[in-house]
């Protein structure tokens, strides 16, 4: 017979595979309160793409935290070098040409209707009405719909009152740069680890012409093992990267914790646990902790940021490709999305109020929606991808809000009520 282990040798079975367990909400409020939270740069890019009440909350969520808060300096530096071209890209999505050439087709149009259906003074009237509601929405979007004029922070860092609020925060938080010679020693540590897939950052490996050759990821991996070896404290990491380089996914590729291997190193490296939030999740867990308020319309815009641009494009549904989407949220095991999307393609505006959902779902009165389209765009990418689905079709369900806050219901679009209708 061959050795048998001594009982002094048997081990539990998740000893050596800790990472597997899944994050319990207690151990992520007690890091919020007394371990460390760092961010990601493009948690502190999205401050200039937010309107302004989501990120005022947001900062409200940050000043909550403030005592645990930690920036890796590699994330400074990413976030100077990105932070001109981002805020160009907000001052160019919210160019007003388009709205000034809408302003005047409808002002073409209610003058040759009516000419033909009113008094002059009518039209005067619908005239003033609309010029005052273009003036009004001119002006939102050319301050970036938000309160912060882009145009003058790009040119006077004075003006920028996002910079201001990050300052305040990060003031004596932000950790020191590595020697030219230890950077130069982590790019070919981690160029190595790319070629051997260890998480973090080895999908970023086609980025070799920056200074770091695609390792950034990896650099700041190394500076949060640094601090937390030194404070001896858990970490908690937001990002709104969702790729597999960071997280393990499920099977519609959703974020389930760290990568294992990433729990492991943090614990083997600096006697300490590591766990990441999307920003949406970072924003409840907060809101929860401290009591600050955190809107369901400010998760759900969140949880848009944290995501690819969906596919949406002017190409109809048909019933054959609704219920392909349908046929796959039902493999994923998504019933309640398969019940609410027929129920909304039933109504003929395509609506499903908020307090239905509750019902199909029975769901608690303090339950929140976010994320509830979330399975949806994924079940829409994959099936893309296997040329299931066409590219360029519209989100097949919405949240619909009439006011910052709770969403009001879910919407489908106006080609899903009339494919379903027109078989029925």
């Amino acid at each position: 017979m061959g050795d048998v282990p001594s009982a002094g040798k048997l081990r539990g079975f998740f000893d050596g595979f800790e990472g597997y367990r899944s994050a319990r909400v207690a151990d992520l409020d007690r890091v919020l309160r007394s371990g460390i939270v760092a961010l990601d740069t493009n948690v502190l890019l999205d401050l200039y793409r937010y309107a302004r009440e989501p990120r005022n909350q947001i900062f409200s969520a940050l000043e909550a935290v403030a005592g645990a808060l930690f920036l890796p300096a590699q994330v400074l530096t990413e976030f100077w070098r990105n932070r001109d071209e981002v805020m160009r890209e907000v001052i160019a999505t919210n160019s007003v040409g388009g709205l000034r050439e809408a302003r005047k087709k409808a002002a073409g149009e209610i003058s040759a209707w009516g000419n033909r259906t009113m008094s002059g003074s009518e039209a005067a009237e619908l005239h003033t009405l609309l010029d005052a509601a273009f003036r009004q929405v001119i002006a939102r979007v050319e301050q970036g719909g938000s309160g912060l004029n882009l145009r003058d922070a790009l040119r006077d860092l004075k003006e920028d009152p996002v910079l201001a609020r990050l300052e305040a925060l990060f003031d004596g938080r932000a950790g020191e740069p590595f020697t030219p010679e230890r950077f130069a020693e982590l790019v070919a540590v981690g160029r190595e680890r790319f070629a051997r897939r260890l998480p973090p950052g080895y999908l970023d490996a086609e980025k070799a012409d920056q200074q770091e050759e695609g390792t950034g990821d990896y650099l700041i991996w190394e500076q949060l093992i640094a601090y937390a070896a030194a404070e001896r404290k858990d970490l908690l990491f937001v990002t709104r990267d969702r790729k597999e380089d960071w997280w393990r996914l499920d099977a519609a590729r959703e974020p389930i914790g760290p990568r294992v291997e990433l729990i492991k190193e943090m614990a083997d490296r600096a006697g300490v646990g590591f766990f990441m939030a999307l920003p949406q999740d970072f924003l409840e867990l907060a809101a929860e902790a401290f009591k600050v308020e955190v809107s369901e319309s400010t998760l759900d815009t969140t949880e848009r940021m944290a995501e690819e641009p969906e596919p949406e494009g002017p190409l109809p549904w048909t019933r054959e490709l609704f219920e392909t989407l349908l046929t796959r949220l039902d493999e994923w095991n998504y019933p309640l999305r398969v019940d609410v999307l027929r129920e909304a393609a039933r109504d003929p505006k395509g609506f499903i109020p908020r307090r239905r959902i509750y019902e199909l779902g029975e769901y608690p009165d303090e339950r929140l929606l976010v994320g509830f389209t979330r399975p949806i765009i994924n079940a829409m990418r994959t099936l893309e991808e296997t040329g299931d689905l066409p590219g360029g079709l519209e989100p097949a369900l919405r949240a619909h809000y009439l006011r910052p806050g709770k969403a009001e219901g879910f919407v489908v679009p106006r080609s899903i009520v009339e494919c379903v209708a027109g078989e029925d």
